[in-house]
């Protein structure tokens, strides 16, 4: 196969990585932020994150109908625009509601998630599409170590300019990703022809269900750590230095991490001959992450508050859920026929992002009621839930396209 493949997966990561510095950047900024619009640091943060969060969860809406099966890239600009405008008019619009507004358009962005996976897909073969999106998905944890990074460069700065100059970031990216990538053209013609044929609505596929609740508990604990991780830490009564470095350490094992996942569900998945061997080689991988994510919750409960290096330790093997998310995004080829892939994927997506908003909002309003050690329980029983859903569909007869024996 071509070796642009590895070119197109790189900017991809590239462009997620500029992206997603605006989800811990936000919480770090917020206590400059408060006074500019009247209120307390805690509440701006709060809205801030659960409108941004409520925004990843309806991004999947946007592509689940299969507007963009066979336009990708006008989906990743579409994305963009969502994000991009939003962070300069930000700094303008000293209004709550209208910032509330604006965070929330920015977290459709999420969508670039499922057009990503079905981007690569096809470039690359079945046994090296976790490794595609390895540079993808981890590029979310690496957005938000760049995000807690570029706030402690910065801090010199009006937070009105930090938002422009990571806004201009934001926007090199994007002119990186549009200059060089490219759709694959026989990915384009095969979806195109596909979906000439009749086919059943994507919501009567039992694996769209399965699969979208299986990312759901692990979804619920990366974006609600993801956006409550520095709150948590100044809670504990760390500095913003300490909590900058506590950032930087969780993004940056999560991108390490989602390379791990990648090379070992390729790895497995590139020795099964059937799409059913395929999914059960990767369910593996994705366990492994959810006892990961488990066991960093149980750390920052019990050793979290006792020394900033025990919390930070906490976050790094939390951060290796981010396991998980390139052998998920890996499967849509693999469970899907072609003529639904694309509304597939949104479908899964749409399940299991539904804890993008859910989950922040749950932390942000049982917070004062439940403290800090019960928010990470129900974050702990998310995680073996994650797993039992995984051993369901382990097991689970339901038909698979083309060869699926096994």
């Amino acid at each position: 196969m071509s070796r642009y493949r590895w070119v197109m997966a790189a900017i991809a990561g590239l462009l997620m990585t500029t992206s997603f510095i605006s989800l811990t950047s936000f919480g770090i900024l917020s206590g400059r932020m408060a006074s500019t619009f009247g209120v307390t640091p805690v509440v701006l943060s709060v809205l801030g994150i659960d409108a941004f969060s409520i925004g990843l969860f309806a991004a999947f809406f946007l592509g689940q109908g299969g507007i963009f099966d066979a336009r990708l890239k006008t989906g990743v600009l579409v994305a963009q625009l969502f994000l991009i405008v939003p962070q300069f008019l930000i700094p303008v619009f000293h209004v709550l509601y209208v910032l509330v507004a604006l965070r929330f358009f920015q977290g459709l962005m999420i969508m670039m998630l499922a057009l990503f996976s079905i981007q690569l897909e096809g470039w690359f073969p079945p046994g090296e599409r976790a490794r595609s999106l390895a540079f993808t998905l981890g590029a979310i944890s690496l957005g938000s170590a760049a995000g807690g990074i570029l706030s402690g460069v910065l801090t010199s700065l009006s937070w009105q300019e930090s938002y422009y100059i990571t806004g201009i970031i934001m926007v090199a990216g994007a002119l990186i990703y549009f200059i060089f990538a490219k759709d694959s053209s026989a990915q384009r013609q095969e979806i195109i022809q596909a979906e000439k044929a009749k086919h059943k609505s994507v919501w009567k596929d039992p694996m769209v269900i399965l699969m979208g609740l299986a990312q759901l508990p692990l979804s619920w604990v990366l974006f609600s750590v993801g956006g409550y991780l520095s709150t948590y830490s100044y809670h504990l009564g760390y500095s913003v230095s300490q909590t900058g470095t506590l950032i930087i350490g969780w993004g940056i094992s999560g991108f390490i991490a989602a390379f791990v996942g990648a090379v070992l569900g390729d790895r497995i998945a590139g020795k099964r001959s059937s799409n059913r061997e395929i999914l059960k080689s990767r369910l593996v991988i994705m366990t492994v992450a959810d006892i990961l994510m488990a066991l960093g919750i149980v750390l920052m409960i019990t050793t979290g508050r006792l020394s900033f290096y025990y919390l930070l330790l906490a976050a790094v093997v939390n951060g290796f859920l981010m396991m998980f998310p390139p052998n998920y995004w890996a499967l849509p080829g693999n469970i899907f026929p072609l003529a639904i892939v694309s509304a597939g994927a949104f479908g899964m997506g749409l399940i299991s992002n539904s804890a993008d908003a859910i989950g922040p909002l749950v932390t942000s309003s049982l917070l004062s009621d439940l403290g800090w050690n019960g928010i990470f329980l129900i974050m702990l029983g998310l995680s073996f839930l994650g797993m039992l859903i995984n051993l369901i569909i382990y097991r689970s007869k339901i038909p698979l396209p083309g060869n699926d024996s096994g």
